[in-house]
């Protein structure tokens, strides 16, 4: 009679591991591996070993298995003939390609959000670049944190759910497979965002695009002449 009967450690250990905010699994492991790309704790041609992947997550192999097929199907991480699995290295010429890509789709879905956007959201964006700025050394996370903000509000104020998901899987590789940014260049970030919200604020459209084209193409010209390519 008694009871209830305590857990299993199989029970147990998949509770321990349930995030709390409705995601599955492996979307926390596929989420924690971008970070880790991100962070350049995984590097171009670093070599995946999922036993020590789950072990240093804390998650199972199961949905790190998932994760790790998802970033193959993007081609993020790719499987080389011998069977060993490596995050992928990009070419100039894919990077330059992206870009180009990245301008004009970018550039539209800001000539579309203009009038759209949330004033509230831009004002708030607005307020941390300008405090970033004033600061004169902004933390990297904190200037990654308002661009990707910014970039997803105008995607997905763009009216096109396809341009949105499009425009966030190229800005994905980008980031991914590029240089960190590094101080010199955390200012005039600042002051491109600055100009896009500024447009976006005016509902000026063509100004808009061509803010977001000038801070895409800067980006661009910076990490190709640290790349040695220019």
């Amino acid at each position: 009679m008694g009871g209830a009967r305590p857990k299993s450690k199989t029970t147990a250990s998949r509770s321990a591991q349930q995030p709390l905010d409705g995601r599955s699994l492996s979307d926390v492991a596929y989420a924690r591996v971008v970070d880790m790309l991100r962070s350049r704790e995984l590097s171009p041609n670093d070599v995946i070993l999922e036993t020590r992947l789950s072990r240093q997550l804390k998650i199972s192999r199961t949905p790190l298995r998932e994760a790790i097929r998802r970033l193959e199907g993007e081609r993020i991480l790719e499987r080389q003939r011998s069977g060993t699995l490596v995050v992928r290295a990009i070419s100039i010429e894919d990077l330059l390609h992206i870009w180009q890509i990245r301008i004009l789709l970018e550039g539209d879905a800001a000539r579309r959000a203009a009038g759209q956007v949330s004033v509230r959201d831009l004002k708030a964006l607005r307020a941390k670049l300008i405090g970033m700025k004033n600061n004169g050394n902004p933390a990297p996370q904190d200037l990654r944190a308002v661009g990707h903000d910014l970039h997803s509000l105008i995607a997905q104020a763009s009216g096109n759910p396809m341009l949105a998901a499009i425009i966030e899987d190229f800005r994905k590789r980008t980031h991914l497979l590029t240089i960190r940014r590094v101080p010199e260049r955390a200012i005039k970030v600042c002051e491109e965002h600055l100009a896009i919200v500024d447009a976006l604020l005016a509902g000026d459209g063509d100004e808009a695009r061509a803010a977001m084209q000038r801070h895409i193409e800067g980006v661009r010209a910076y990490t190709l002449e640290k790349l040695g390519a220019l």
